[in-house]
């Protein structure tokens, strides 16, 4: 099976958006917040927001409206990071927010507000860019279109694609626009993982907030799509990012019909474990295919895949090897909501071969204890004492020992969602960057979709080589939010 062939085959059934896109204006409550974001300088935006929040502001207007700022006046180049993570980081801040008290709620939101005026600004001094207006074309099929927009995309056609998405998201439902960008998402080892997260950040925001604002987020998550960085067109190249996703989609044939039908098996977890610390990018997906050719389970692959990521944040606590975490969560995401089997089946080899690489980026050896060995240590106090007692030792550099004493807490029978809580309440007092959002959200998704509850333990104990530690103090756009929102 081509590319093409596969990408024009692809039809998805379970993505739980069912209305037509559209490029419908927002609604004058939006808009007006959209303006605000856009034009108030950055030091008043609490202040502003604090403003509206006694007159009954919706979250779910200063979300739509934050997101549509966000994606008009950053765009993802010269590289899909960095600044795009104003955008990018949307779906954690949102799941962040739901498991938040009343008194809380507004933090995460309004320290993204304050991120987003710092890109902005950043934006503006680069080239001023800001994203142009365009209307669809006469209506045709929505076949065409796609037809259409696979092409530009194939041939990294950046003014091409965005007019492609412009005329598909008038004619097409989001299922069928994402089974689409799933893919593509999936398709390159550039951007260290960040545009497969984009694309689960532009479906998830698109859930959330409908069909009125899904017309600009769309178009910045294509652009996103088609940042090649300082490469030459891969299309005419064969450049090494592009080499895993090729091989993989001549892999897809050798996968059993009935993949999804296996078992998990201690010893071919090990195997494939190893061959993560040893194989390259290129051969990861092999292994992958190997596996469940021998009957293997795609959630035993996963497992593993996730138990990897985690390792190498444990190796070496940094920015990029936190990417194995949240790209790991981003394919898995596209995993679950398309029920197309090739695009399920691409998600999963291309994990492993991401994982294969970050493992090549950061240097990494398999570790003499990984993740399933890690051993528990019991806290010297107990119940929420036992929690405080773990993030002390994040505070003081202690991460490998809260580990294991959150390993220990937790496998006692200690209360999960009290450590989650806490972990949250953490993340938003004293976030630092984006990154903190959405590695921590990362796990806790990841975290809540496996059943095995040792794993479970294991993975979210993990989780201390990257969560925040308790702030001595809130940081500033926090600090003032509580400060203004204490009743007068």
């Amino acid at each position: 099976m081509n590319r093409r062939t596969f990408i024009h085959a692809a039809g998805a059934t379970g993505l739980s958006l069912t209305s037509p896109v559209g490029f419908g204006a927002t609604d004058r409550a939006v808009g007006g917040l959209v303006k605000l974001l856009e034009d108030s300088p950055r030091e008043l935006i609490p202040r502003e927001l604090v403003r509206l929040i006694r007159k009954d502001l919706r979250y779910e207007d200063l979300l739509a409206a934050l997101a549509l700022a966000a994606v008009r006046n950053v765009q993802p180049y010269p590289k899909v990071g960095y600044k795009y993570h104003s955008v990018m980081m949307l779906r954690a801040v949102h799941s962040t927010t739901q498991h938040l008290s009343s008194a809380d709620k507004w933090l995460p939101i309004a320290w993204a507000a304050d991120y987003f005026k710092q890109t902005q600004a950043e934006e503006r001094d680069a080239d001023g860019w800001r994203m142009p207006a365009r209307a669809a074309a006469s209506p045709g099929s929505a076949e065409a279109a796609r037809h259409a927009l696979s092409v530009a995309l194939d041939h990294w056609d950046r003014d091409a694609a965005d007019a492609a998405i412009v005329n598909y998201a008038e004619l097409a439902h989001p299922q069928e626009i994402f089974s689409l960008l799933f893919s593509y998402g999936a398709r390159d080892l550039r951007a260290i993982g960040h545009k497969a997260i984009a694309v689960s950040n532009a479906h998830f925001l698109i859930d959330v907030l409908g069909s009125a604002q899904v017309g600009p987020i769309l178009r910045s998550t294509v652009a996103a799509l088609q940042n090649s960085d300082a490469d030459p067109n891969p299309a005419s190249h064969d450049l090494q990012p592009d080499q895993p996703w090729r091989q993989n989609m001549q892999r897809l044939h050798e996968i059993p019909q009935d993949w999804k039908q296996g078992r998990s098996d201690a010893g071919a977890r090990a195997e494939l474990r190893a061959a993560l610390y040893r194989v390259s990018e290129d051969q990861a997906g092999k292994v992958v295919v190997a596996l469940l050719r021998q009957g293997i389970s795609p959630d035993a692959i996963w497992r593993v895949l996730f138990d990897t990521a985690a390792e190498l944040l444990m190796h070496e606590s940094g920015i990029v090897p936190l990417h194995a975490q949240t790209t790991a969560n981003a394919l898995y995401y596209a995993y679950r909501v398309c029920d197309d089997e090739p695009t399920q089946q691409l998600s999963l080899l291309q994990c492993a071969a991401f994982i294969a690489m970050f493992r090549k980026l950061v240097g990494a050896t398999p570790p003499e204890i990984g993740l399933e060995a890690l051993q528990p240590l019991a806290p010297e106090t107990s119940g929420l004492d036992a929690i405080d007692e773990i993030f002390a030792d994040v505070a003081a550099g202690r991460r490998l020992q809260a580990a294991r004493k959150s390993l220990g807490y937790l496998q006692t029978g200690g209360n999960p969602q009290a450590l989650i809580a806490k972990t949250r309440h953490h993340l938003v007092y004293n976030a630092q960057g984006p990154h903190d959002y959405k590695f921590s959200e990362a796990v806790f998704d990841s975290y809540a979709h496996f059943a095995n509850s040792d794993w479970q333990c294991r993975f979210l104990s993990a989780g201390m080589s990257y969560f925040k530690a308790p702030a001595k103090r809130p940081g500033p756009v926090v600090d003032e939010m509580l400060e203004r929102l204490k009743p007068p």
